[in-house]
């Protein structure tokens, strides 16, 4: 049955595969394959402009007008109808008859060459080259004559054959001559400079240079004028040439756009396009597009081409018959393994249905044991949330204790700081004192009162002493919380921050912000320590609270958790 299986899939990925482009590619065909279903748009806006021109004629009134519209007809007729851009030709040979304009004369001649080339009158159309004498052309003329020559012998030389080898070969050196002849005239103002640039280049060392021309202009353009297709289409040539086929399929794309886009019946880009996917293994989008090439060709009677074509469609048809027929023939194996895999995959579907009931009897034995089980499961289940939460809450307590643990320390710590000071102070105030009072003793005992008086009238004593006590509290609160200002002025705007003086410790700001950490919040306490006024202590909190950039009335509470304690 393995085996089976592989055969089927190697059937089925032969009969389903299909001809693969790159991304790139196979958007573009995509693209023109929309265009081509859009073709009678293009159609219709063509006849809309020619109908423009009909309009404009009701208003003619000299030959010379009449000249310059039938102009007009003739370039959006030129490419798209061969019989009615002839009749346009042929009036203006009839004007420039009557008015004696030679050098209009010749134009026409040159112009009646392309259609009757263009539609496979080759002959007919060397014989009207024949009549134009170069020697009387201006030099954008000559360009134009020259490019038709060069337009006529290569047709020449594609509808040969391939068994005429030395004719061939004549009709190409021809062909190279008169390119040679376009680039002596030509200027890079001529709209066509690029196209005959790069036929002139096609096949020698010297492309680069003109692919990167003909690249920026194909790149930069619309895809809707002639021009664009065939700029694009000799891009495409440069790079089949340097065997580019990526590249070469890109811009024949684009060529063949530009050449639906404006309605052209004699669409060459396309035809060979065609060839190229047929050769690729593409069949089905070849044989559209050929069968698209046919049609228009058959419009514009292009009788030459429509033999070429239609050898392009017989070819391309039977190998779609014959990929029909070989598909036909997968179809059947593919058949005969589908109903032999459908009689293996009854015998299967019995086996596991009798399978499937001893299942279901094994299925019942051990749902009976898993509810056992889920029971069980439950119990333990709950039994383990029950120690989750209890768990949770010995964390909680824990993570509690560890706090009131720190806190506890903390203040243990200060106390024994502060503590220490206390007794220092009071001891170093106890000497003091009794300094002083001997001081007194002695003063009186020389009955030395005025001084007594003036000792006991000054405050400077207790303001210097004032003066020691903060010094003595700033330096030890800084010891215990020696980055207790950084962290303070973190919580204020920066252009609000405390800048202390030279030599200063704290300022009263900063110091009642201190008391406030060691968890004296009472202004009035706060005021008795600094020995200022409750409303001084309070205007200094509001300012200071107002400076923040934490709120308000969370302000104290973040200043009691300031300062790293010194361990």
């Amino acid at each position: 049955m393995k085996h089976l299986l592989t055969l089927l899939l190697l059937f089925t990925s032969t009969f389903l595969s299909a001809d693969s482009h790159s991304m790139e590619i196979e958007s573009l065909l995509s693209k023109l394959d929309s265009l081509i279903a859009r073709k009678d748009d293009f159609v219709a806006a063509k006849e809309a402009k020619i109908n423009q021109l009909h309009n404009q004629g009701r208003n003619i009134r000299t030959s010379e007008e009449r000249y310059w519209l039938n102009k007009m007809y003739y370039d959006e007729y030129s490419v798209y109808n061969s019989d009615s851009a002839m009749i346009y030709v042929d009036q203006n040979l009839d004007i420039a008859d009557k008015l004696n304009k030679k050098e209009w004369k010749a134009e026409w001649k040159i112009k009646k060459s392309f259609l009757l080339a263009a539609t496979g009158l080759l002959k007919e159309a060397l014989d009207e080259l024949r009549n134009v004498s170069s020697q009387l052309l201006t030099p954008e003329l000559k360009v134009e004559y020259y490019g038709q020559l060069m337009y006529l012998y290569s047709h020449f030389r594609q509808y040969s054959g391939d068994n005429n080898t030395n004719i061939r070969e004549g009709y190409y050196e021809k062909e190279k001559a008169y390119k040679d002849s376009i680039y002596a005239y030509i200027t890079p103002q001529d709209p066509f400079y690029l196209w005959y640039k790069g036929w002139k280049f096609l096949g020698t060392t010297e492309t680069e240079s003109i692919k990167k021309e003909l690249l920026n202009e194909v790149e930069r353009s619309s895809l809707e004028t002639r021009r664009d297709a065939m700029n694009a289409y000799i891009l495409a040539c440069l790079y089949q040439d340097s065997n580019q086929q990526n590249e070469y399929l890109k811009y024949m794309i684009y060529s063949a756009m530009a050449d639906v886009k404006t309605a052209n019946k004699d669409i060459a880009s396309l035809e060979e396009l065609s060839k190229t996917l047929y050769e690729l293994n593409d069949i089905d989008r070849a044989y559209t597009y050929i069968n698209y090439c046919l049609q228009n060709a058959q419009l514009y009677r292009n009788r030459v081409r429509v033999i070429g074509i239609s050898e392009t469609q017989d070819a391309i048809h039977r190998a779609y018959q014959e990929r029909n027929i070989r598909q036909e023939a997968r179809l059947h194996t593919f058949l005969f393994l589908v109903s032999v895999l459908s009689i293996i995959l009854l015998i299967a579907i019995l086996y596991i249905y009798m399978q499937m009931k001893r299942l279901a009897y094994s299925r019942s034995q051990l749902n009976e044991s898993n509810q056992l089980l889920n029971k069980h499961v439950d119990e333990l289940s709950e039994t383990h949330q029950l120690l989750e939460k209890a768990n949770g809450q010995l964390q909680s307590l824990n993570e509690q204790l560890k706090e009131t643990n720190a806190q506890l320390r903390e203040s243990n710590y200060v106390k024994e700081e502060y503590i220490g000071y206390v007794f220092s102070i009071c001891s170093n105030y106890i000497s003091k004192l009794d300094e002083f009072r001997k001081s007194i003793n002695r003063k009186m005992k020389a009955k030395q009162f005025d001084d007594i008086k003036e000792l006991t009238d000054s405050p400077i004593m207790a303001q210097n002493e004032l003066k020691e006590l903060y010094h003595n509290f700033d330096a030890i609160f800084l010891h215990v919380y020696p980055n207790f200002v950084e962290d303070f002025n973190a919580l204020l705007h920066p252009d609000e921050q405390i800048l202390l003086k030279d030599g200063e410790l704290l300022n009263t700001e900063l110091r009642i912000y201190a008391l406030v950490r060691l968890g004296i919040n009472d202004s009035v306490k706060i005021a008795e320590f600094l020995h200022c006024s409750p409303q001084t202590v309070y205007n200094n909190r509001l300012k200071t609270r107002n400076k923040a950039i934490v709120p308000k009335d969370e302000f104290a509470n973040t200043v009691k958790s300031l300062g790293k304690m010194q361990e």
